[in-house]
């Protein structure tokens, strides 16, 4: 028997407490997308760390997924009294078919082909030809698959700028791929920098897998070494915050990189980390943009 699921279309007031009821009438998930979702009234919600989860969607999916065992005729009445006073939204009822759920995730990730040079493989997947420079890179809890033009617009900086035995710091890490990536392009010393313990455990998990030795470091007070280049994949408040100490971290002469953030972002960090870097954007990416810059003085 398939499983049930229930969609309703409701506004962003009442999203919480449809959510809530769902969960009390035995919904064994619960999932809020934006129903103007692939059209041009769709709208996109970025939070930075520490901000409230709150949905404001004008109109949001709310789609309650239940047992094989479920009527809709039961859970509908059962509903109605519990989202009361207000008025239940007719749903679209539909089954889902019992599926090999692994094998689906796993087709959902195909070999990224990032540049001429580098691919990104998930570890199921035979890696193409043509690639010198891979990396097999399975989907987890910590960020970085490739797949996000943040990512993408800092592996193209790193291939095109790394040489033989340069050091590199890569502030939050997550995944580890441009740690990986640094050091398969010939860096020398590796510095991976988070502090998110899924982080830690997926960056050094992955550079065993990919045979790549990079040091990773829990605090970016222990990092004790300046480096040539300092890469940073996270969000602008945290780099506003990090810049004086990310600066000091790059040798005299070195660079930094800086991405995650978003176009219009960019002008208040070029400001910022002027004070210690010659910063422009290296490239923009959809509605990211990457910064670089040459660090003053001798």
């Amino acid at each position: 028997m398939a499983w049930l699921s229930l969609e309703f279309r409701v506004s962003g007031a009442d999203v919480e407490v449809l959510s809530d009821a769902l969960f009390a009438v035995g919904a064994l998930s619960v999932d809020v997308t934006d129903a103007d979702q692939g059209s041009h009234e769709e709208r996109a919600i970025y939070l930075e760390p520490g901000e409230d989860i709150l949905l404001s969607w004008g109109r949001n999916s709310v789609v309650g997924l239940f047992d094989r065992q479920a009527y809709s005729d039961h859970i509908l009445s059962a509903l109605a009294s519990a989202v009361h006073p207000l008025k239940l939204p007719e749903p679209v009822e539909y089954r889902i078919d019992d599926q090999d759920w692994v094998r689906l995730t796993q087709q959902q990730f195909e070999p990224i082909q990032i540049t001429q040079r580098l691919q990104i493989s998930p570890s199921w997947s035979a890696v193409k030809d043509g690639s010198d420079v891979n990396i097999i890179l399975d989907p987890g809890l910590a960020f970085g698959t490739g797949s996000h033009p943040t990512t993408q617009l800092c592996l193209e900086w790193l291939e095109h700028h790394i040489t033989t035995g340069k050091t590199v710091i890569d502030y939050g890490c997550g995944s580890g791929i441009l740690a990986i990536a640094a050091k398969k392009f010939g860096a020398g010393d590796v510095v991976a920098v988070d502090i998110d313990e899924d982080a830690i455990q997926s960056t050094c998990y992955n550079a065993k897998r990919n045979k790549t030795a990079v040091e990773v470091i829990s605090a970016i007070e222990n990092v004790n070494i300046k480096a040539d280049i300092v890469v940073a994949n996270i969000l602008p408040s945290p780099l506003t915050v990090l810049g004086p100490l990310l600066a000091q971290l790059v040798k005299p002469g070195g660079q930094i990189v800086l991405s995650g953030i978003l176009v219009d972002q960019g002008p208040d960090l070029i400001s910022l980390y002027g004070q210690w870097f010659e910063m422009d954007t290296y490239k923009v990416m959809d509605e990211w943009v990457c910064l670089q810059g040459n660090k003053l003085g001798s």
